[in-house]
C-alpha cells in the first residue's frame, strides 16, 4: 500500500512538471508591429538589479528559449519598473519613466552583432499598463500587459510602430541570468 501511495504521489509530481524548462515562467501574448501581427509564446523570468537610482525591478518575456535571445539575435519583451520587488497592482507603462512608471522595450533584431546585416526593430512602450495580480512566497510573479509602442527599424531607416499584449507567470532568477544574455543590466 506504502509503495502504491509512493508511485501515485511520483507519478503526479512527474505529469506536473512536463520539461525541465517548465521550472521556468512562461507568457502568451501577441505583438504588431507596423502591418505585421503575430501570436508570441516563451520563458518569463524577473530580476532585481541595483542601478544609480536604487534597485529596480526587471521583468523579461522571452519568445522561445531564455537563451535564444543574446548579442546576436533577440526577441522579447522587457519591462523595468522601480522597486526591490514586484507587488500586487497596475503600473502605468510611460515612454519617460519616472518613481511610478515602468518602462517597456519590443524588441526583434536578428544579426544584431554586425551592424551592416542587422535587421529587425526596436521599440519603446508609450502608453499602457503593466499588471501584478499574484505574487508568491515561492518566486513566481503572474500579471498580464498590454502597451502602444514607438520606434525605429534597425534595417530601413524610418519609424514603427506597435503594441503588445499578453499575460505572464515569471519565475525569479538572479541577475547573472540577464548578464549573461547581455542586455545591458
Amino acid at each position: 500500500m506504502l509503495r502504491s501511495l509512493f508511485l501515485l504521489t511520483a507519478l503526479a509530481f512527474v505529469s506536473g512538471c512536463d520539461s525541465q524548462d517548465s521550472l521556468l515562467g512562461e507568457f502568451v501574448g501577441s505583438d504588431q508591429i507596423g502591418a505585421s501581427s503575430r501570436a508570441v509564446a516563451g520563458e518569463a523570468v524577473y530580476t532585481v538589479v541595483e542601478t544609480a537610482y536604487g534597485p529596480e525591478v526587471v521583468l523579461g518575456l522571452f519568445v522561445g528559449d531564455l537563451f535564444e535571445s543574446d548579442r546576436e539575435a533577440y526577441d522579447y519583451v522587457l519591462f523595468r519598473l522601480p522597486g526591490e520587488r514586484p507587488g500586487v497592482g497596475a503600473v502605468a507603462i510611460d515612454d519617460d519613466p519616472g518613481y511610478r512608471t515602468a518602462s517597456a522595450t519590443l524588441a526583434r533584431v536578428d544579426d544584431a552583432d554586425d551592424v551592416l546585416d542587422a535587421t529587425g526593430v526596436i521599440l519603446t512602450g508609450t502608453d499602457g499598463t503593466l499588471a501584478f495580480t499574484s505574487v508568491d512566497s515561492h518566486g513566481f510573479v503572474g500579471g498580464s500587459y498590454s502597451f502602444q509602442a514607438q520606434g525605429v527599424s534597425v534595417w530601413r531607416a524610418g519609424r514603427v510602430a506597435g503594441s503588445a499584449r499578453g499575460q505572464f507567470e515569471a519565475r525569479y532568477v538572479p541577475p547573472s541570468t540577464f548578464r549573461r544574455i547581455d542586455l545591458g543590466l
